[in-house]
């Protein structure tokens, strides 16, 4: 019998829910694990297990923020430490239903359009660089000011995991800070 991989994204957001985020997912709508495979090969990319295993469930296209009224959005001409401009994490989407800036396919045109053949997977709103498989099935994170990747040592759900609890102490020094 072929186990397959449990997706843990739930798991690691009951480690910090509470009603200061606001979340957005694929839902009924994620796609299967056959459509993920078929867009990495079209790509020239490997996913990982654990990644397909998001991807294609229920939070797979996961949009998790910090709502406005506890985090406010910075304005044009705000200054701030870099952490500041930081209240959210997105996985890119598979549906065309996606905002543009989510969609896993027009995003991973603009870095196939740089000359890079990787898949952008998840991102920090607020911050220019992203996470990204390329061909080796590695996950690697672009640097924006540098155009270039280093490598990233473990795997997707020490990504996702890492990047959530990030996420939860900068939502708590925003608070200790109002």
């Amino acid at each position: 019998m072929i186990f397959k991989t449990k997706d843990r994204t739930k798991e690691l957001l009951d480690n910090i829910w509470c009603d200061d985020y606001y979340i957005v997912a694929a839902g009924e709508s994620a796609p299967t694990e056959k459509d993920i495979k078929a867009f990495a090969k079209r790509q020239g990319v490997k996913f990982s297990k654990e990644y397909i295993a998001h991807s294609s469930n229920y939070f797979g296209g996961l949009y998790l923020e910090v709502k406005e009224e506890i985090w406010p959005r910075a304005k044009a001409g705000d200054v701030g430490p870099f952490w500041s401009f930081l209240y959210g994490i997105t996985t890119y989407a598979y549906s065309d239903e996606a905002p543009d800036w989510m969609n896993i396919e027009i995003v991973t045109s603009e870095f196939n359009e740089m000359g890079h053949n990787v898949v952008p997977i998840l991102k920090v709103m607020g911050d220019s660089d992203v996470y990204c498989f390329d061909q080796n099935g590695s996950i690697v994170q672009w640097s924006h000011e540098l155009d270039e990747f280093e490598p990233y040592d473990g795997d997707f759900y020490d990504l996702l995991s890492y990047e959530i609890q990030e996420l939860e102490q900068r939502r708590l020094k925003k608070i200790e800070k109002a």
